[in-house]
């Protein structure tokens, strides 16, 4: 007959203390049987006191032998780092872009990116602290924080003051430089050419070189160009300063233009001008216009004012002819007779309007209509009631005009050198066309409305 032999434990924990796995061997041949309670010892004396599965330690005893997951630790959880969701794309450079049918404007570069101040940039995620772990010691493992977010604030750019938001602090041009983000109040560049494109910016632009033929430069700001303007669009909603001229281009300010010669140009401002020169532009300059300096003269083209202009020499020895529009009812004179002539057109087209009605509904009246016909009725009403509104509001607006012209300013055009033959001075519905070579003269109206040179 065979020995007997107990019944044996055996536990095993691995050396990181987060897994024991426990085994019970039964006893063979009437050997002693392996007790709870021993097997508790056991656990004990290995330290394990946290986490234990009571249905693992049950099904122990019954399962032969085979092992099972005693106790099982908790590891750490460590915290994830911050980090940040960008609203616009960190690229740097040009960004060309194809139109529906593949074609590349090479003059537009997509090199700015306007931002109003306060836009939010990105969003800030900030870092989590994780949650400790234990072993089956009952022993707390320490987890690793997360780290807070990389923050790179450029200028122009500004913390929220939750700290959730990177914000644009100016509006300006938005730039992605290295690894963050930056906002340029104002722009600086060199010349005007393809390596630059053209520039829609939300600020003050200043240009150290010249703009190029076919380029467009608008600004929600001002204009500052160091060099020529040729054969180009500037466009600014405050002021443009150009230290040379603007040669065979279109420039449009919100505010006041400063240049020194402009030539064969058309140059708005709804603020003063101040130039050397100008030669044969059409210029409309809602302040006083000054040329001075230089050759402080106006040869050739159009040029209205709806203030005082002062300037050496009107016009030159060759007659050119010159054309000075001063004040602003002259050009209320231009818009009055163009209200007029609207005024008739919409009378006329009224009577016909209203022939049409008239007809449409006596025949309604004895017979239904065709759906064609009563359409025609109803878009002939609907049109009736337009051309009274329009009418309306252009009677409206040439009473407001002819009460500005009955009030003209005594505005005058100041000449301190010489007015040559060629030049046409209009003020109101009156002009002077200058028929021999005066010296230093003033021109305006006198008391009997007529323009005359003194």
């Amino acid at each position: 007959m065979a020995d007997p032999i107990d019944g044996t434990i055996n536990l095993e924990v691995d050396d990181k203390f987060m897994n024991a796995r426990l085994s019970i061997q039964p006893a063979k041949n009437g050997g002693k049987e392996v007790t709870e309670a021993a097997v508790r010892e056991a656990i004990a004396l290995n330290g394990i006191r946290y986490n234990i599965d009571e249905e693992a330690l049950k099904t122990a005893f019954t399962n032969g032998g085979l092992s099972v997951l005693l106790a099982k630790g908790e590891p750490p959880v460590d915290g994830k780092n911050g980090y940040l969701v960008y609203h616009f794309e960190r690229k740097s450079g040009a960004q060309m872009k194809a139109d529906e049918f593949g074609n590349v404007d090479f003059r537009d570069l997509g090199l700015i990116q306007n931002i109003e101040k306060d836009t939010v940039i990105a969003d800030i995620f900030p870092e989590t602290t994780g949650s400790p772990g234990r072993d089956i010691r009952g022993i707390e493992l320490p987890q690793y924080p997360g780290k807070p977010a990389k923050l790179a604030v450029g200028n122009g750019v500004a913390l929220s003051e939750d700290g959730k938001h990177l914000m644009a602090a100016v509006q300006g041009n938005l730039r992605w430089n290295k690894d963050h983000f930056v906002v340029d109040k104002e722009l600086v560049v060199g010349d005007i050419d393809l390596s630059v494109g053209n520039i829609d910016f939300i600020g003050d632009i200043t240009i150290k070189g010249n703009v190029n033929e076919g380029f467009i430069v608008r600004s929600g700001g001002n204009i500052s160009i160091a060099g020529n303007v040729t054969g180009a669009t500037i466009e600014a909603d405050g002021n443009i300063t150009a230290k040379l001229g603007f040669v065979s281009s279109k420039i449009t300010a919100g505010g006041d233009i400063t240049v020194s010669f402009g030539e064969n140009s058309e140059i708005h401002a709804d603020g003063s001008i101040k130039a050397q020169s100008f030669v044969g532009c059409t210029v409309v300059c809602n302040g006083p216009m000054t040329v001075q300096g230089g050759k402080s003269v106006i040869v050739g083209g159009k040029y209205t004012c709806l203030s005082d202009i002062e300037v050496n020499y009107i016009g030159s020895d060759s007659y050119v002819r010159t054309l000075i529009v001063l004040g602003n009812v002259a050009v209320l004179a231009e818009e009055l007779q163009e209200l007029k002539n609207n005024l008739k057109n919409y009378e006329n087209q009224l009577t016909q309007l209203d022939m049409v009605v008239t007809t449409l509904q006596q025949q309604k009246k004895i017979a239904p209509l065709t759906p064609e016909r009563d359409e025609m009725l109803k878009r002939s009403i609907k049109a009736k009631f337009s051309h009274m509104g329009l009418i309306k509001e252009t009677n409206e607006r040439i009473a407001d005009i002819e009460h500005e012209i009955e009030n003209n300013n005594d505005l005058c055009v100041k000449v301190k050198r010489a007015a040559f033959p060629g030049v046409t001075v209009r003020i109101n519905n009156a002009q002077l066309v200058v028929a021999t070579k005066s010296g230093a003269c003033t021109i305006r109206m006198n008391e009997n409305n007529d323009v005359v040179m003194r």
